[in-house]
């Protein structure tokens, strides 16, 4: 089966094959933000006219979410539904009722503005030598959550927001990353783990390309998050390239999955360490931009 054919039949049409309502709350939450988003762009792009018929039956799309969600007593406070809903209700003046009234005014343009920005990026180091004081669980875990606040600005496709995380202070549940991951991570204050909910790209699930790419835009973000508090963080690679790469990794896998109660829809990508380093380690040269072009 194509991947256009998997996802065509992941987007339901009325009197399709596949009812909405057979969807869980999760996913129907991230295919009304997708089809909200894409509502929306078409504003950007131009098409809202050229291809009103199919945008019209997305908006009728995302009005059966609703229903169904409100059927299911979800609170309707949720922000994304807050936000789907004021997009679908402007539908037949989505740039004069929605986009004009919510734009705001660009910064003016100003290159030096970048420099301090730019710092903080190239002042970044991963740390993996963690001090033996180290701030109490409660502010660590503080940091953690506006780390995660980070992540959950990133860019992401259509605008599914599928990131999964798990705070990790025991250190029962960091043991069970033995033969995984090396011993600054077992040695680390703090972890994350941070997973993809492969349910909210429908059809395509671990497939899809853009899983990697929505998880790394929100690590970054939560790096820098953390680097910006004066913590030393580490990126760790957990993805399934290195869960499958040996059976030994596989087998201590599914221990650390029923540790931490991993949902299996839930695809790994990273543990990201954190805590107050020993130190920075010594800058690491980069290849000159110019050699980066092509």
């Amino acid at each position: 089966m194509s991947i256009r054919t998997r996802l065509r039949n992941f987007l339901p049409k009325q009197g399709g094959r596949t009812d909405l309502s057979e969807k869980s709350t999760v996913e129907l939450l991230a295919l009304m933000r997708h089809e909200s988003h894409r509502i929306e762009k078409a504003v950007y792009n131009d098409l809202l006219e050229k291809k009103h018929d199919d945008y019209r039956e997305r908006q009728d799309r995302v009005l059966r979410i609703h229903s169904i969600l409100t059927e299911r007593g979800v609170r309707d406070d949720e922000p994304t539904w807050v936000w789907s809903r004021e997009i679908v209700s402007a539908f037949d003046n989505l740039e004069k009722d929605y986009v004009v009234p919510r734009a705001t005014e660009p910064l003016p343009f100003d290159a030096a503005r970048s420099e301090e920005l730019l710092e903080l990026f190239r002042s970044r180091r991963s740390v993996r030598v963690w001090n033996e004081e180290q701030p109490d669980l409660d502010t660590l875990t503080a940091a953690a959550r506006l780390m995660i606040e980070g992540a959950r600005w990133a860019p992401n496709s259509g605008n599914r927001q599928p990131w999964r995380f798990r705070i990790i202070t025991e250190q029962a549940e960091k043991e069970e990353l033995r033969v995984l991951k090396e011993e600054h991570t077992r040695r680390a204050p703090l972890l994350i783990f941070v997973g993809m909910d492969t349910r909210v790209y429908g059809a395509l699930g671990k497939t899809e390309r853009s899983i990697y790419i929505d998880a790394g835009a929100a690590i970054m973000q939560m790096v820098l998050v953390g680097h910006a508090c004066g913590l030393g963080v580490c990126w760790n690679h957990f993805a399934d390239d290195l869960i499958g790469s040996r059976p030994a990794n596989t087998a201590q896998f599914k221990k650390f999955a029923a540790t931490i109660q991993l949902p299996e829809f839930v695809a790994p990508v990273a543990i990201v360490a954190i805590g107050w380093p020993a130190f920075l380690p010594p800058d690491v040269a980069r290849t000159d931009i110019d050699d980066l072009l092509f």
